[in-house]
């Protein structure tokens, strides 16, 4: 991955499989709610509207669960910062204060000066069912430059 536009070296986002899944999770509930409104229209009454609001609310629920917890998840390595979007927030990350990178279960971890650990979930083990040693590699390569 070479150095591109606005100083972002690298990113990685959560795996293919763990993607598909994210995907599969927001559009399954969305073709079920889909289902209920023509009926609904076409036959309006009490207990159809109410059916199609119900299974609207429930996969808007899952489409906000599943971009939220895999598909906005990513780690972007900059020239001058790591970047963590993770489901738990966000993090910035100076390369100042970096001083090891490792692969653990919940991703990428990002050793830092004082002794505090930061993990991208991007990489995670959990987050795509599979081990993520080839792409974290990869990252370690890029990231060994900057250390």
């Amino acid at each position: 991955m070479d150095e591109t536009r606005d100083g972002v070296i690298g990113v990685w986002r959560v795996s293919r499989s763990g993607r598909l899944m994210g995907y599969l999770l927001a559009a399954a509930p969305a073709a079920g709610a889909l289902s209920t409104w023509p009926d609904a229209l076409t036959h309006p009454s009490a207990q159809s509207v109410r059916t199609a609001a119900i299974a609207t609310a429930v996969a808007l629920a899952f489409g906000l669960f599943a971009w939220w917890g895999l598909l906005r998840v990513r780690l972007e390595l900059r020239t001058d910062e790591i970047l963590m979007v993770n489901p738990w927030g966000t993090q910035r990350l100076p390369w100042s204060r970096v001083t090891a990178v490792s692969l653990g279960n919940w991703g990428a971890r990002f050793h830092t000066t004082d002794g505090f650990v930061f993990t991208a979930y991007a990489l995670s083990d959990l987050a795509g069912g599979t081990r993520q040693d080839d792409r974290f590699a990869e990252l370690r390569r890029l990231a060994e430059i900057r250390l």
